[in-house]
C-alpha cells in the first residue's frame, strides 16, 4: 500500500470511484435530492473523505457544470477552484493555506459529529480571472444506511461583507467631516456680528442634530448586526427625563405642543446605557408629538418597583387596531415609505441592549401610552 501524501490539516485519503459511485447512486434513490434542491442555498453531501457524492441544482449552477455527476469525488475547494485547492499533493484540505480555512474547519467538525456554522475567505479562479468570496458555510452531521456523511451548505456574503465595509466607511468619514463643521460653527457663533449671530445659531444647531442623526443610524446598524457595544453606568430616573424633555422642548417636532413631565415622579436608581436609553426615549417622545396635534400636550413620566423601573410616554391621540398590530415591525410606519425605525428600534435596543421590556396600549380614554420597563440592576 502506497504511503499516504502529506498534509499540513486534514486527511489525504479518498474513497475509490466505485465507491463513490455507489454513494451517489444510494443517495440519489432517497429523499435527500428532492430535499437539498428545495433548499435556496448551496448544499451538498461529503463522504467521510470530504469528498461530493451528491449536490443540488443550486450547487451545480455555482461551478458551472449541466450534470452534478462530474463534481462527484471532488472536495469542496476542488469543485469551487480554490487557487489553493492543488497547492499540496493531497489536494482541498491538506495544504498549509487550509489550516485558516473556515469550509475545512467545519467539514472536519462536522464529520465529528458537530453542527456548526463557520466564515470562510477564499480566492477562486474564474475564466481565468481572480474572484474573492466571502462565504458562511454550515456542517450538519448525516447518517444514512450506517454511513456517516455530512450536508455542507454554502451562503455568499460578499455583498453583506462589501456593504458592511463601506458603511463603517461611510459613518467614519461622515462623522469627521459633520463634527469638524460642527466645530467651526462652534467658533462662527462667536465670531460673527451680533445681527448674524441667530442665523450662525441656526446652523449650529441643525450640525449638531445632523451628528446626531448620523451616529443613531450607525448605532441602529451595529445593533441589528449585534456589533453594538453598550457601557452601563449607575442612573437617576427623573434625571434621564429631563434630558429627554430639555432635548425636544424646542425641537421641529415639538413646534405648537408642549412636553410635560410628571410632576409625581418617584426617583428611582438604576444601571443602564445612558446613551442608549437616551435614544430610546428620544423616539418614544419624537413619535408621540409626531402623533399630536397642534396645541396638544405629550406626557413623561416613571415609576419604580421593587426590582425595576418603568418610563412612559402619553399622547391623547388613538392607534387604530389594523397599525396597532404591525407597530414594532422593522419598516411599518403609517408616515410613508422610508419611515417605521422609530418603534422598531425602541423594542430592538431595549429587549436585546438594555435587558428591559416594551409595550403600549392606546385607547380613547388614555390615548396612547408606550412603557419601558428596565431591570434595577442593569
Amino acid at each position: 500500500m502506497p504511503a499516504p501524501d502529506p498534509t499540513c490539516f486534514a486527511p489525504t485519503e479518498r474513497a475509490a470511484v466505485e465507491e463513490i459511485r455507489r454513494q451517489f447512486a444510494v443517495l440519489s434513490n432517497h429523499e435527500i435530492p428532492g430535499v437539498l434542491n428545495a433548499v435556496p442555498v448551496i448544499s451538498m453531501v461529503l463522504n467521510r473523505c470530504r469528498q461530493v457524492v451528491f449536490g443540488n441544482r443550486k450547487f451545480a449552477d455555482a461551478i458551472g457544470v449541466a450534470d452534478i455527476r462530474e463534481a462527484l469525488g471532488k472536495r469542496p475547494g476542488e469543485a469551487f477552484r480554490c487557487v489553493h485547492a492543488a497547492s499540496a499533493p493531497g489536494g482541498c484540505g491538506t495544504g498549509e493555506f487550509c489550516v485558516h480555512c473556515g469550509a475545512v474547519r467545519s467539514i472536519l467538525l462536522g464529520l465529528a459529529g458537530r453542527e456548526n456554522i463557520q466564515e470562510c475567505n477564499i480566492n477562486r479562479e474564474d475564466g481565468g480571472k481572480i474572484e474573492a468570496l466571502d462565504l458562511r458555510v454550515s456542517s450538519s452531521p448525516l447518517a444514512f444506511d450506517a454511513e456517516k456523511f455530512i450536508i455542507f451548505s454554502i451562503t455568499d456574503v460578499s455583498h453583506e461583507h462589501r456593504r458592511r465595509s463601506l458603511e463603517r466607511i461611510f459613518f467614519h468619514d461622515m462623522l469627521n467631516t459633520v463634527g469638524g463643521l460642527q466645530g467651526l460653527m462652534e467658533f462662527l457663533v462667536e465670531e460673527v456680528p451680533e445681527d448674524l449671530r441667530p442665523d450662525a445659531q441656526l446652523i449650529h444647531r441643525a450640525m449638531a442634530h445632523l451628528t446626531d442623526e448620523i451616529t443613531y443610524q450607525k448605532q441602529l446598524l451595529a445593533a441589528e448586526t449585534n456589533e453594538l457595544e453598550t457601557n452601563f453606568s449607575t442612573l437617576r430616573s427623573c434625571d434621564m427625563l429631563e434630558v429627554v424633555e430639555a432635548t425636544f422642548q424646542n425641537s421641529e417636532q415639538a413646534k405648537g405642543k408642549r412636553i410635560k413631565v410628571r410632576d409625581a415622579c418617584s426617583q428611582a436608581t438604576f444601571d443602564s446605557d445612558p446613551v442608549l436609553l437616551r435614544r430610546v426615549l428620544g423616539n418614544m417622545v419624537k413619535n408621540a408629538l409626531e402623533a399630536t396635534s397642534p396645541g396638544g400636550v405629550v406626557r413623561l413620566g416613571c415609576r419604580p418597583g421593587e426590582t425595576w423601573v418603568e418610563f412612559w410616554v402619553q399622547n391623547d391621540a388613538v392607534i387604530p387596531k389594523s397599525v396597532r398590530m404591525r407597530i414594532f415591525n422593522r419598516s411599518f410606519s403609517t408616515k410613508g415609505l422610508g419611515r417605521g425605525l422609530g418603534t422598531y428600534s425602541i423594542k430592538l435596543l431595549t429587549e436585546r441592549y438594555l435587558g428591559g421590556a416594551v409595550d403600549f396600549s392606546s385607547t380613547h380614554e388614555d390615548g396612547t401610552v408606550f412603557r419601558v420597563r428596565l431591570p434595577l440592576g442593569g
